[in-house]
């Protein structure tokens, strides 16, 4: 008799398993695990490396001349600036870019050239706000001429400033604190105030080898996670919430039977998070239905792993599945060659459109709503054997937030982003849907989610981790 323990014990193979054990290489040493030190070590590093290395050109590819970030509690750009007090300054001397901090303490931002008063700092907390004394040694709003002074030795011609209408990150400024900021800086530098939005997203996006290496190493763990989590799956046990699935198709569930209640989205053909998996099912998964893969200093994960549960007699992914599949992954290799540093969002996404075009496939532009997304694709393939597919190659970040628009994103429902340049070793996830009519469900195409976080750099695109190759089979 088989025991529930023996069932947990369940190997997760590749779709061309080995008939033998596999060797191991003698040049995989593990390192030792990391611990809270060497976390603060590498943090420090790629916050110094950040600013000394990206912030120049961030700053003046962008023609600012001065950078005024305004922190408050929850401020997005804590990640790079730690919590500081009143005003971080960044202003282009030519040579080097000055650091100054107004108002108390630069956060974690270190080497500050120029440190305003402790009056200053005082004034900044509400300390005596309506002060009158003058064994006090300071006056409101007569202190901070410091900060106006400042500015104006430095005569800057545009200022950012960080808030936005659209973009979190760069939305850090109380209406509050921007009304205070414009009567310290007075009517002509005011009016040379603009969004920091450009700048800020160019400083993300400019990413360090250490930053680089940080998205690797969650990438790696997750996808270790994952392959662990999808062992321990029970067919006629687990659910759909369980293991944070999204069903492709199901070869015991019938459309006719489940559309009604659960419509069809080109994320999942079966949206019900309480199913059961049964042997014959097609799906994405193993996060542990959502937040199982973690983050680390920040770097989140977008990878999907395709996982197969097999028939009793089967010893591999049915044909008219892997056909499916194997034309959604060769969008990786179509593709790849039209993400370069240099070129804009938008242009990307053209060069990749006509790319798949001509290898093929059609061109369904998703609107980035599940449902609506399906229906199109229903009506756009119905007279056609030809594979669909949409693209959504967005930005990756580490800094809360809609990280999906820290950089330029490459797909129909981000115009935002289209005009935005692809920087060295720019973060992106390499998503896209590839989507085509199987015999086996008619009217219902079939939707494949290829989903891998990759790096553009001087070299092109480079994988970080592996790319999407194979559907796991599961016993």
């Amino acid at each position: 008799m088989i025991t529930r323990g023996a069932i947990l014990f369940i190997a997760v193979m590749f779709t061309v398993p080995s008939a033998y054990p596999q060797r191991v290489d003698p040049s995989i040493r593990p390192l030792q695990q990391r611990t809270a030190e060497t976390d603060r070590e590498a943090l420090r590093l790629m916050r110094n490396e950040k600013l000394g290395l990206g912030l120049p050109g961030a700053m003046r590819d962008n023609n600012v001349d001065m950078w005024i970030h305004v922190s408050r509690p929850g401020d997005l750009m804590e990640q790079y600036f730690g919590s500081p007090d009143g005003y971080l300054i960044f202003a282009d001397l030519g040579e080097t870019i000055e650091r100054a901090v107004f108002g108390g303490s630069a956060g974690t931002v270190e080497d500050i050239d120029v440190r305003g008063s402790m009056n200053l700092a005082r004034a900044f907390h509400g300390y005596n706000y309506n002060n009158s004394d003058p064994r006090q040694g300071f006056s409101v709003p007569d202190v901070y001429d410091e900060i106006s002074d400042y500015v104006a030795e430095r005569d800057p011609q545009v200022i950012a400033v960080n808030f936005s209408d659209w973009l979190p990150v760069a939305d850090g400024i109380s209406h509050a604190q921007f009304l205070r900021l414009e009567n310290i800086l007075g009517p002509e530098y005011s009016s040379r105030i603009i969004s920091a939005e450009a700048v800020i997203t160019d400083f993300l996006t400019r990413r360090t080898a250490r930053e680089i290496a940080a998205q690797t190493e969650v990438l790696a763990l997750a996808r270790q996670r994952a392959k662990q989590n999808l062992a321990q799956v029970i067919p006629g046990v687990t659910t759909v919430r369980d293991i944070g699935a999204r069903i492709y198709y199901s070869a015991t569930s019938k459309p006719e039977d489940t559309v009604d209640e659960f419509p069809p989205d080109v994320r999942y053909f079966l949206p019900n998070p309480d199913y059961v998996l049964q042997p014959g099912d097609l799906f994405v998964g193993g996060s542990r239905g959502g937040g199982d893969f973690g983050t680390y200093m920040g770097f989140a994960v977008d990878t999907k792993i395709h996982a197969y549960i097999l028939r009793e007699g089967e010893t591999r992914v049915p044909d008219f599945l892997q056909e499916a599949f194997d034309k959604a992954i060769a969008g990786q290799w179509i593709m790849r060659d039209h993400m370069k540093v240099g070129m804009t969002g938008g242009e990307s996404l053209a060069a990749m459109v006509k790319a798949m075009e001509d290898a093929g496939y059609v061109y369904t532009p998703f609107i980035d709503n599940g449902t609506e997304d399906y229906e199109m694709i229903q009506e756009a393939l119905s007279n056609t054997d030809k594979p669909g597919f949409s693209i959504d190659n967005h930005a990756m970040g580490n800094t809360g937030g809609d990280v999906r628009v820290e950089g330029p994103s490459m797909a129909a429902f981000r115009v935002n982003t289209h005009n935005l340049r692809i920087q060295e070793n720019h973060i992106f996830a390499f998503e896209y849907m590839v989507h085509m009519n199987i015999d086996e469900r008619p009217g219902y195409p079939l939707a494949f989610n290829i989903s891998n976080p990759q790096v553009v750099t001087s070299k092109g695109v480079e994988f970080i981790q592996p790319p999407n190759e194979e559907i796991f089979l599961i016993h």
